[in-house]
């Protein structure tokens, strides 16, 4: 159990420091396009770097997912992926609800308390020796697997 606690926690690093720099750049990307001699930006920019923020996170999680079955970046270099607990894989809508509504939205609307939840709901079944499973897991009847390939 240690050993998957590991993998998915260095899983959910890598995409996060990706994502972080793809938020970067397009915020660099949107700042240049609209610079307004110094003057404070307009909601037109803000629309637009939310809009193109949200075509990311939909590529990273449900795209990415879609084509690497079960897996995002993080998870194949850590060599796991998301599965139903039957063991069948995902649809695009199971995707959507899990990794898009209740990872990053729900995270994003609650600064980030949804993912201490999962940190500290994965460390203490990780001490008890039970399967890890978070809170997406829970709600939408997924288990993150090891890939055995």
């Amino acid at each position: 159990m240690f050993e998957m606690l590991i993998r998915r926690g260095v899983a959910f690093f890598i995409d996060f420091i990706l994502l972080l720099l793809i938020f970067y750049g397009n915020a660099q990307f949107i700042f240049t396009s609209f610079d307004n001699a110094g003057q404070t930006f307009g909601l037109q920019v803000v629309i637009a770097m939310i809009m193109l923020q949200l075509i990311y996170v939909f590529i990273y999680f449900i795209y990415i997912p879609v084509r690497m079955p079960g897996q995002t970046v993080g998870k194949r270099i850590m060599k796991i992926k998301e599965v139903k607990q039957n063991q069948k894989e995902m649809t695009v809508s199971d995707y959507f609800k899990r990794d898009f509504l209740l990872k990053f939205l729900l995270s994003s609307m609650t600064s980030g308390f949804v993912v201490i939840f999962n940190a500290i709901l994965l460390t203490y079944q990780s001490i008890r020796k039970q399967p890890l499973r978070a809170f997406q897991d829970y709600v939408m009847k997924t288990d993150v697997i090891k890939v055995t390939k």
